[in-house]
């Protein structure tokens, strides 16, 4: 029953609701584009989106994406099973092309507008990509590919000031043009990145395989109980059009920005008294090292797309209450594993269990506390019916926990002992001078392996490794001990907020 109530109350399990819901099945199709339209006709003067440039209404931002969805088929000729590459930060013009390229039934592709120009060209030719929508920046005027790609009708930006860009034909009229019903085609995100060619995760939505972890959210998260989100995480990362997704189901006032920033986060968040944030666990330690008196107003905090350090997750819970939620997910997966703040306060290492509709396994080990590789099953995964290997490796608690031990590719090798980096990581973060660290396997002549960290201290902290190695030395394993500690100024990160360890390998 309390589920049921939930439901009613988002407006989508009442007649009403129920109604929309059907009308835009039978008008748009099986696409995003539905969701929108049933936001609209819930809520159409309830704030939608803002973002750096202004904000609009559920109303305004369905109309101008419908708009924009006849503009790129009249203009660009995308139908049906077509592929449309969307290289772009958090903004309205970017959030428009998802919907728009998805009520034409297309394939989107949702690229990293971080990758170098070499990486982008070859992702589009891989993919034989028919139209790239990208941030425009003014020293890709030199790039001859992009250039090729805008003259043949191939590319176009999502803002100019005077060329063709995606927020001027989502503002031109429509007229009386009428799309036709159309299935959606998959979205596709990118995996991975840092250490190679990103690889694709594609993924067609479904109502049916989307329910599962839209409940497990307002079940065990109560995100019904809130109206504001802001979604700090990148929208083309699964973890942020999710977000994207669920808000506007929620019928939610969201709010975006073009690059994190601590500062303008924490202003952001108490201007207009925002309630729920999702955030990789970089900005959230940025903003707690920032102000965490702006953060008053939040009532949720889903932190997702990168490891939650033990420590983080306890200052938070500290400093802000019982508010933080772990979210694990990957692209292939999809959201799948979820920690209550009730057990980052008990077993601040977990990253939970298991949600409804999710089966989670530790290789072929029964026996609890053993280590191995995380598989994951589930409705809603790229290869529903398939156990999906993580690339992460973990073990269960008696009580079903999970916890996480780094990547399979971290582990190493030394003396004949298995070590894992993470363990180090998060022993370091314990002490009191030190803000950031990162551990990997270096080669060794005499163990095979050994553990180097690089180490980033607070500032006006007095520490050097000789102290360092005393300070460690009755708190880990003779194999877990770093045989060198660097310390350097920052570290530096992934566009998803990950420590870029393959950066640090290779200076």
């Amino acid at each position: 029953m309390g589920l049921i109530r939930k439901l009613y109350r988002t407006g989508l399990f009442t007649p009403m609701g129920l109604f929309r819901v059907v009308e835009a099945v039978l008008t748009t199709g099986v696409n995003l584009m539905a969701l929108l339209r049933v936001a609209a006709q819930l809520y159409p003067d309830r704030t939608a989106l803002t973002d750096e440039r202004g904000q609009c209404s559920y109303s305004q931002l369905w109309q101008q994406s419908e708009s924009l969805a006849v503009a790129l088929q009249a203009d660009y000729g995308i139908h049906p099973r077509q592929k449309v590459a969307i290289a772009c930060r958090n903004h309205a013009a970017g959030i428009q092309a998802i919907f728009a390229v998805s009520r034409l039934g297309a394939h989107v592709f949702l690229l990293n507008p971080e990758m170098s120009s070499d990486q982008t060209e070859a992702l589009l030719e891989q993919f034989a990509i028919d139209l790239y929508i990208y941030d425009y920046e003014n020293d890709q005027t030199t790039l001859a590919w992009l250039e090729s790609r805008l003259q043949q009708r191939q590319a176009i930006p999502a803002y100019h000031a005077s060329d063709p860009c995606i927020d001027q034909l989502a503002l031109r009229s429509r007229g009386d043009t009428r799309l036709k019903t159309v299935k959606t085609g998959n979205i596709v995100v990118m995996t991975g990145g840092t250490t190679g060619q990103p690889k694709p995760a594609s993924r067609k939505p479904s109502v049916l395989n989307f329910l599962p972890p839209f409940i497990a959210l307002l079940e065990q998260v109560h995100l019904d109980r809130y109206r504001s989100l802001y979604i700090a995480t990148p929208i083309y990362h699964g973890f942020g059009l999710a977000a994207l997704l669920i808000g506007v189901i929620l019928g939610g006032e969201l709010y975006v920005s073009r690059r994190f920033d601590a500062g303008a986060a924490c202003s952001l968040i108490a201007k207009h008294h925002i309630e729920v944030i999702t955030l990789v666990p970089l900005m959230l330690q940025r903003m707690l090292k920032h102000d965490p008196a702006a953060l008053s107003s939040l009532q949720r905090i889903l932190s997702g797309g990168a490891a939650l350090s033990p420590t983080l997750a306890q200052a938070t819970l500290e400093q802000l209450g019982m508010i933080l939620f772990n979210l694990y997910g990957t692209s292939e997966a999809g959201f799948c594993i979820l920690g209550s703040p009730a057990l980052l306060r008990r077993k601040p290492a977990s990253i939970g269990s298991p949600v409804w509709g999710v089966q989670a396994k530790i290789g072929d080990i029964v026996t609890s506390g053993e280590i191995g590789n995380l598989y994951i099953r589930s409705a809603w995964a790229t290869r529903q019916k398939d156990w999906i290997e993580t690339g992460d490796l973990a073990y269960q608690d008696s009580e079903g926990d999970i916890f996480l031990c780094g990547r399979v590719d971290d582990m190493i090798v030394s003396g004949g002992e298995n070590v894992y980096p993470i363990e180090l990581e998060n022993i370091l973060l314990q002490h009191s001078d030190i803000a950031a660290a990162v551990v990997f396997g270096i080669p060794d002549v005499e163990f095979g392996q050994r553990l180097k960290a690089i180490v980033v201290k607070r500032p006006g902290a007095i520490l050097n490794p000789a102290c360092l190695q005393d300070w460690l030395k009755p708190r880990v394993a003779r194999y877990q001990m770093p045989a060198v500690i660097e310390f350097r100024d920052e570290l530096p990160y992934t566009a998803l907020g990950k420590p870029d360890k393959k950066a640090l390998r290779d200076k």
